[in-house]
């Protein structure tokens, strides 16, 4: 597995730093601003964001950097986005969205359906002048109202999915968002069973509804739309996703799904063979 091969953290580095030489009123603005908006979050600010002239130190720390720097590593996210159109979706304080930004996305879709986290990522984006990012109050399951669907190149959906009380619908959502071509890329909780497809029920603990096996994960993804998946555990209980959408075919199986779908048959004959289910 990745994890037991790169033990070791190979973070991205920060690149921003506030445009010019701001003048002391300006820092001191900004770390007001930020303070009282941390003040106001439930758990406070969310990740650790290096201003320049001070730092705040967030509840993630720099896991963000970690988890971009590891997909550098597999080679998932390109140094280069320019002119493309993302979506960070559970953005929090949104210092993945300004990495996207950095790296040239035309305009990057900061999602989070706290407003407190909201108000922490358009700070920081007001900040560094990063005007591609548009932080926006939404769950992901709203998103298909106000974002066209098969308009996005990119999705991020870091620490997220098992947060999603319904995994598939989620991720059949993000697929028709996405171009043809599009990726996904995924962080989440996850068991490295690779032989056996469940999730584990988290009970809430950290917010944690579900923790997927990773063949759980392919599953889904699979069953979802997706094509050209990959899992890769980089810690004993987390893992990184890739997956593409290669085409507009229809999902074969759709009933109990909560979707409005028109067409409710089985594209295709499904399975009548009870060893398929369960972990033995």
């Amino acid at each position: 597995m990745f994890w037991r091969k790169n033990k070791g953290p190979r973070p991205a580095a920060w690149p921003l730093s506030l445009p010019g030489s701001p003048a002391r009123e300006r820092v001191e603005d900004i770390k007001h601003r930020v303070e009282e908006i941390s003040a106001r979050s439930q758990y406070g600010w969310g990740h650790t964001i290096d201003f320049g002239p001070f730092k705040q130190e967030g509840l993630l720390g720099e896991k963000y950097l970690d988890i971009v720097g590891r997909w550098d590593q597999l080679g998932w996210l390109p140094a280069s986005l320019k002119g493309i159109r993302a979506a960070d979706i559970g953005c929090f304080t949104g210092g993945i969205s300004l990495i996207l930004a950095h790296r040239g996305a035309a305009e990057v879709l900061a999602v989070d359906e706290v407003p407190e986290h909201v108000e922490q990522c358009a700070c920081v984006a007001e900040a560094f002048e990063a005007s591609a990012v548009c932080a926006m109050k939404a769950s992901l399951f709203e998103l298909p109202d106000s974002v066209a669907p098969g308009s996005l190149d990119l999705i991020v959906l870091a620490g997220v999915l098992y947060h999603l009380s319904d995994m598939l619908v989620g991720l059949y959502l993000l697929r028709k968002l996405l171009k043809v071509g599009g990726t996904l890329l995924i962080e989440s909780y996850a068991t490295g069973d690779e032989e056996h497809s469940y999730a584990n029920f988290g009970r809430f603990v950290m917010g944690v509804w579900w923790q997927p096996s990773v063949l759980c994960l392919k599953d889904m993804c699979q069953f979802m739309g997706f094509s050209e998946v990959e899992v890769e555990m980089y810690l004993p209980d987390r893992c990184l996703a890739r997956a593409r959408k290669t085409g507009d075919d229809e999902i074969p199986f759709r009933r109990g799904l909560n979707y409005g779908f028109e067409d409710l048959r089985d594209a295709v004959p499904r399975t009548m063979d009870v060893e398929k289910m369960a972990p033995k």
